[in-house]
């Protein structure tokens, strides 16, 4: 495997996977969307997790999201990235905070655009982009999927989302 992708549903079981991807030296992505007693656990046991916004304040005490990454980088050196909506997204790589705003379209459903999100991020950082590269595509990619209905029938094609960037 070239990146491994856990989720917070069964954190056990995240935290395991993400403890031997880091170990086989494979970078391990989460989705951390809620806050619980095992959810610092998680963050400690993947390379990069990508936060929801609501998450950052619980678990950090900061509403201001770089402030709320910068405090999560006192115990975790990776790239910690957060969503937030419709503003599109934060990345913190070392010290520096990279913020890229969202596309601006006509959303019908957001339904599933937190797992488009995190699905085109991973496809960026496949590819070896740049930080703000992976943010862009990966807003780009989301706000496709929410100019359409359903979770499964709003996911983007590659074509969409280059479209989306270049208009």
């Amino acid at each position: 495997a070239r990146v491994i992708h856990v989720d917070d549903e069964d954190q056990d079981a995240a935290i395991v996977a993400a403890t031997l991807a880091r170990r086989a030296g494979v970078p391990c992505t989460s989705d951390i969307d809620r806050v619980t007693d095992r959810t610092r656990d998680l963050v400690a046991a993947v390379s990069v997790p990508i936060f929801a916004q609501h998450v950052l304040p619980a678990i950090t005490g900061e509403s201001d999201v770089e402030r709320a990454l910068r405090v999560v980088r006192r115990s975790h050196d990776g790239m910690l990235c957060a969503t937030i909506g419709a503003g599109g997204a934060v990345l913190l790589v070392g010290d520096d905070c990279i913020a890229e705003p969202g596309f601006a379209v006509r959303a019908v459903d957001t339904t599933g655009a937190g797992d488009i999100f995190r699905a085109a991020f991973i496809h960026s950082l496949l590819k070896n982009d740049s930080p703000r590269e992976m943010l862009r595509f990966a807003n780009a990619a989301a706000a496709v999927a929410c100019t359409r209905a359903g979770a499964i029938g709003g996911v983007p094609t590659l074509a969409d989302v280059e479209k989306l960037m270049t208009s």
